[in-house]
């Protein structure tokens, strides 16, 4: 069977699988066969508890009522052919519609597409129906997608290697990671300079067409939450100073909500946060539970009405599926019925930070912080051992398993995003297994002169 060289690791994969999927990015590949709440089933038996939640997807944890409950839905219709509408589909076009413009405080339209890059896609695809094509401004650090053009608006340059919208303008904006950005001051946060840098497009000097230019900025587009750039949270002056610039030279606020959306880091929307008021909402991940594919994107008016987005700018062949059309409106259903969320996700993030400070006190050589933001954490490690933290987490302990993230962006920062479902025995349980990990992490790099950093 062929194998993947990764450093020490040697993967085993499937002569029929494709090596490039990050499943095979681990020695160890567990093969689930059942899911229950915040818990998956190996096909060897073993459990795992998931604290990653597939990216943040799993608020509701391994429900399968839920999907039962979905196919009842739309056992009638159980396909629809394209460019046909439906009251299903209609239904869940104005709950979606509802949940945006009552953060935003306007109304909006919304269109739907199959996943996160996709949904992004179809954002810019608005922004420069109205703005006409032209350049786009993120944040360093940013993570948009991996397709054609939305690894261009993504930081790392190995998204661009094999496939990339190469025409297509961008211009990053001095990141918003206070602890990587060499102009933090000595008490961290960012100061009056940081906040004027990221204003300073539009002008002659700046190399960016503003509002007054041909060739002009179309869309300004953020994370509230940096997820895969390590968790990491703009300063909310910061933030707004780059939003109200944008705003002022005429381009398309986009709010990547993706990750962020639906109480993941707090309130139902990241960027009330920091109070920031967006032209564009792009979600996914939170209105499907992992069950289908499908995002969906907000346009305040009238960004996406017949005259500055006129019919036949968007289509898809599964936007209207009945399947996922079906499972959205189920867990819509389920947002709807939770009545003390904004509660119960403040009670979890306090959970996670008690139990990591608690680890950081133990570990003060391994941990140099550790943070919460509503159902998400991070622990951000003095070397690159993000990786090696996920692998003795999958197995160190006798009984459980342990499913948490890392990327190649930030591989000092561990990733928990567990379902918003995880109560105290699970978080328990998570603390205890990070225990173990960091205990042999701490015995292996016990005699390194590095003191166990990069």
């Amino acid at each position: 069977m062929p194998v993947l060289n990764t450093g020490a690791q040697r993967t085993q994969i499937p002569p029929f699988a494709g090596a490039g999927n990050l499943i095979y990015r681990s020695a160890q590949v567990p093969r689930f066969v059942g899911g229950q709440g915040c818990f998956l089933k190996a096909a060897d038996g073993r459990r795992y508890l998931d604290a990653e939640a597939a990216n943040g997807t799993l608020s509701w944890g391994y429900d399968n009522e839920l999907l039962r409950e979905a196919l009842n839905r739309c056992m009638e219709l159980p396909a629809l052919p394209s460019f046909c509408e439906s009251e299903l589909r209609l239904s869940v076009l104005e709950r979606i519609e509802r949940l945006c413009s009552e953060a935003v405080g306007a109304p909006g339209r919304v269109e739907l597409d199959l996943g996160g890059a996709q949904g992004m896609e179809t954002a810019l695809r608005i922004a420069f129906s109205n703005n006409g094509p032209g350049t786009v401004v993120v944040f360093e650090g940013a993570f948009h997608g991996r397709s054609g053009v939305t690894s261009m608006l993504s930081s790392s340059p190995r998204y661009r290697e094999l496939l990339a919208a190469w025409g297509l303008e961008v211009v990053r904006l001095p990141s918003p990671d206070c602890l990587r950005c060499p102009h933090a001051g000595p008490a961290g946060g960012c100061s009056g300079g940081c906040t004027q840098a990221v204003a300073r497009w539009g002008s002659e000097l700046s190399g960016v067409g503003g509002r007054h230019h041909g060739r002009k900025v179309s869309a300004f587009v953020f994370e509230s939450v940096q997820n895969v750039g390590g968790m990491v949270t703009p300063d909310p002056a910061l933030l707004r100073a780059a939003v109200d610039h944008a705003r002022a030279q005429g381009a398309v606020i986009i709010a990547d909500e993706i990750f962020t959306g639906m109480h993941r880091v707090g309130p139902r929307w990241g960027f009330q946060r920091a109070g920031v008021r967006p032209d564009v909402i792009v979600t996914s991940k939170a209105l499907t539970n992992g069950a289908a594919a499908l995002s969906a994107v907000w346009a305040r008016e009238p960004l996406a009405d017949p005259e500055h987005y006129p019919p036949g700018s968007h289509s898809s062949t599964f936007v209207g599926i009945p399947h996922a059309l079906a499972v959205t409106e189920t867990v819509l259903d389920r947002w709807e019925a939770w009545k003390d969320v904004d509660k119960d996700v403040l009670a979890l993030e306090d959970g996670l930070r008690t139990r990591l400070r608690q680890l950081a006190d133990r570990y003060p050589r391994l941990i140099s912080r550790t943070d919460a933001m509503g159902a998400t954490a991070r622990i951000v490690l003095s070397g690159h051992h993000a990786a090696r933290i996920r692998e003795l987490g999958a197995d160190v302990h006798p009984d459980y398993g342990l499913l948490v993230a890392s990327t190649g962006m930030a591989p000092d920062v561990l990733n928990i995003h567990p379902p918003l479902v995880t109560g105290e025995a699970e978080l328990d349980l998570l603390a205890e297994i990070l225990d173990l990990a960091f205990g042999a992490l701490d015995r292996e790099t016990a005699h390194d002169p590095g003191n166990g950093t990069p």
